[in-house]
């Protein structure tokens, strides 16, 4: 079954007992404060370094270093208690008894990069209308559509009202996403163009894009918190595995993407046991969604047969230490959500071949078929889609698979181009996140690429949760709100329209030599580098 990926990874062991074997030592090194990161991202190019139009992962790990955003957990954690939530660019806010308005006041004296001046309330209330308004295409704009207004209380103040009681909207609007704060200015200013031209105020500032060198960014001298205490960043795009890897073991990457592979990470900790491995947990919800506007898709015993045709286990054992079991469309270390044996036996979907192959007998194709789909050069993309390719094999399905770019992959997606698509996805332990995000018709994939990441087209192709989604947002207890967010997944395992297979932890890979002045344990597939510094 897993053929393929055997193949690939002896490819990566090859390369990496070639680079052991010649014995080359890192270059030498200046001194801590000198040095620059160098950082290995899993993509072709940069997509966007605006952050309200990120479409891919591996920007928003350049955006991060740039830009503030309002408030963030702890770092390193996914901790959302908001005793404990880190103030960022706000110095402090607040939530309404009624969790109906959300209340920040803006760090006095935060500036813009470039000399673009002081960041004010006016740039926050410009940074979130402008995701809110649909001519944006902001990906993150389902998690405002419940905001009523915004109003600037007066320079640094301003209040989010919502148009109900919502008591995590903080922690879906707030935290350090599209919600990374922009220049008013600046973006006017300069148009189209400030995707690859940014200004914001964080840690680091943009300087240029080299085609060598990848995006790279310099020390914010100006900036409101502790001094960077290195000599930049350089975010260098390596999609190939085994380069990035090599990059890495020769001492040309101080950091990378680990390759989401079986076995990578036991090669590198034999090749390098002095290496640092930063896990996120959960990870990616890696969300798998049939369109049902392309038969035979349409075809609910289609859809379940496809479903039944996954073999939990053979992932399992693919994947291991990576791996995370997911038995309803949250991973179970999300607050209420299902846990193993909780949900009805049909809706477990364990691995039954013959039921597959029955539900397609009564569909009208016992013979099975065919489709074309894309599918992202990533190597973590790659190895779902091969391993899925040879469990449909197994009842007739014959999924033909084309690489294409991540970039271009994630593009061909939001213009609704595919057929199966797949996304790797890190959202906040909030229940409703998924569901907003892939299960509502307001997030709906369009084809003129303004649509949201809807790729089943739920809600529209046929009745979805849209009824179910509001009772839960009209809903202030957070228990109530959890049991109804279990009842909208129990609707969407029975409509089968997408599914989450498995969350695959996001893993790094650093020179122990760099330090990132607090321990990952869990967070978006992106962090703060601004307390980051070298040791000798």
């Amino acid at each position: 079954m897993s053929r393929p990926i055997l193949t690939r990874r002896s490819a990566l062991q090859a390369a990496l007992a070639a680079a052991a074997l010649a014995g080359r030592a890192p270059p030498a090194r200046a001194s801590a404060a000198d040095r620059i990161i160098r950082f290995g991202l899993a993509v072709e190019q940069p997509a966007s370094l605006d952050p309200a139009l990120g479409i891919q992962g591996p920007d928003n790990e350049v955006t991060r270093q740039i830009y503030d955003a309002l408030i963030d957990p702890p770092y390193g954690t996914f901790d959302l208690d908001p005793k404990h939530i880190v103030c960022e660019g706000a110095e402090s806010w607040e939530i309404s008894p009624d969790a109906r308005s959300f209340t920040v006041k803006l760090r006095e004296g935060m500036l813009f990069h470039k000399g673009y001046g002081e960041v004010t309330a006016e740039d926050a209330k410009f940074t979130f209308d402008r995701i809110r308004n649909p001519a944006t295409a902001s990906q993150y704009r389902v998690f405002y559509t419940d905001v009523d207004d915004i109003q600037v209380l007066d320079k640094y103040r301003f209040r989010i009202t919502l148009k109900r009681p919502n008591p995590t909207f903080y922690a879906t609007g707030m935290i350090a996403r599209g919600a990374l704060i922009v220049s008013k200015r600046a973006v006017e200013e300069r148009g189209q163009g400030f995707r690859r031209n940014p200004i914001g105020s964080g840690p680091f500032e943009f300087e240029a894009i080299d085609n060598e060198r990848g995006v790279i960014l310099k020390p914010f001298r100006d900036y409101h918190g502790a001094k960077v205490q290195t000599a930049g960043m350089e975010f260098r795009y390596v999609p190939d595995s085994t380069a990035r890897t090599l990059g890495f073991l020769k001492g040309q990457l101080d950091i990378i993407e680990g390759i989401r592979l079986p076995g990578w990470i036991e090669d590198i900790r034999t090749q390098a046991p002095q290496a640092r491995f930063d896990f996120t947990r959960p990870g990616s919800q890696n969300i798998v969604c049939f369109n049902m506007t392309r038969k035979p898709f349409d075809d609910l015993r289609v859809r379940r047969a496809l479903r039944f045709a996954v073999d939990r286990t053979a992932f399992r054992e693919a994947f291991g230490e990576l791996y995370g079991d997911i038995w309803g469309v949250n991973p179970p270390e999300y607050p209420g959500a299902f846990q193993q044996g909780q949900l009805p036996d049909d809706l477990q979907y364990d691995y039954n071949p013959a039921k597959a192959k029955a539900l397609l007998a009564e569909a009208g194709l016992a013979k099975g078929f065919a489709f074309d789909t894309y599918v992202s050069q990533r190597e973590d993309y790659q190895s779902l889609m091969l391993m899925a390719q040879e469990m449909f094999r197994k009842i007739g399905v014959d999924m033909r698979l084309r690489t294409v770019d991540h970039t271009a992959y994630h593009t061909d997606n939001l213009r609704d181009a595919n057929t199966f698509p797949m996304n790797s996805e890190t959202t906040a332990p909030v229940g409703t996140s998924l569901l907003q995000t892939y299960f509502v018709s307001s997030s709906e994939v369009r084809a003129d690429g303004k649509g949201g990441r809807n790729y089943s087209h739920y809600g529209a192709a046929m009745p979805g949760i849209d009824d179910m989604m509001q009772k839960i947002l009209d809903e202030p207890d957070l228990d109530r709100r959890q049991a109804l967010t279990r009842e909208a997944e129990v609707k969407i395992l029975r409509d089968m329209p997408a599914f989450n297979a498995f969350s695959l932890h996001w893993i790094f890979v650093r020179n122990p030599r760099l330090q990132l002045g607090y321990e990952i344990r869990a967070s978006y597939a992106y962090f703060t580098l601004a307390k980051a510094r070298f040791v000798d």
